[in-house]
């Protein structure tokens, strides 16, 4: 019996380090170990465990069975996906153009009728989201157009609109957008996206094109909220369909 022990003991040291080299699933003897795990059984002559079931064998499965049930690989459960906070903020409408992405401003929403000093409240919420969008999602340089309708004189349509993109100009600076990559032009009445024949296509071409040179517009809406942009020629198109507006030149 102690010859017997003294051999299991061996065969023991053996399959340890059998399965410290190549994990259990190589183990000559898993079966026996996977059926001691689920509970007892009568064990017989035909029972296909059997030829392995020695008296040494079935104490080096019971103890080894013993050993690596704490040495399981733990359940590993995947971590909750981070909580999505919505989108609250203005739905900027934006286009890829040749000269890089165009995102509209609408003067309506940045400045009174007439004027071109920002209206603080309704126009904190874009000038904020431009200045971010800015400063983490691009390195490249910035136009900010000018746009009016055609309402007055081209010549102080043209003050109007110089005006009204250095107001936009100085508060992204502001909000600390570098200024060097800042440049301003006014056009006046000269490109509108709609015609000036109703209201609705007068106050779409009252407004301010922020030009994001060189730039793609995926750069731009990569990981942001479904509701951050919406295609400013689609939406365009909605309303010309619709009747709102009218293509540029219709009376």
């Amino acid at each position: 019996m102690c010859k017997q022990f003294h051999e299991s003991l061996l065969n023991l040291i053996k399959l340890i380090s059998r399965i410290l080299a190549t994990g259990l699933e190589q183990c000559p003897i898993r079966p026996v170990i996977k059926r001691f795990q689920q509970g007892p059984i009568q064990m017989t002559q035909s029972h296909p465990l059997a030829p392995r079931a020695t008296p040494g064998w079935l104490f080096i499965a019971l103890l080894v069975s013993g050993l690596t049930a704490g040495c399981q690989a733990p359940t590993v459960v995947a971590p909750a996906p981070p909580l999505v906070q919505a989108y609250t903020g203005p739905t900027l409408p934006i286009a890829q153009s040749d000269r890089g992405v165009l995102i509209f401003l609408p003067s309506t929403a940045l400045f009174e009728s007439g004027k071109s000093t920002l209206n603080v409240q309704e126009s904190e919420a874009y000038i904020q989201r431009v200045a971010q969008l800015i400063s983490s999602k691009t390195e490249k340089n910035v136009v900010l157009e000018g746009h009016t309708d055609n309402v007055g004189s081209e010549a102080l349509n043209l003050e109007l609109s110089e005006s009204r993109a250095r107001s936009v100009r100085d508060a992204l600076i502001a909000r600390g957008v570098d200024g060097k990559r800042l440049t301003t032009i006014g056009y006046s009445l000269n490109r509108p996206v709609a015609s000036n024949a109703t209201d609705e296509g007068r106050k779409l071409n009252r407004r301010v094109e922020v030009v994001i040179l060189e730039e793609k517009i995926e750069n731009i809406t990569k990981g942001e909220a479904p509701n951050a942009f919406e295609s400013a020629w689609e939406r365009l198109k909605i309303m010309m369909e619709s009747g709102l507006v009218k293509a540029v030149g219709a009376k």
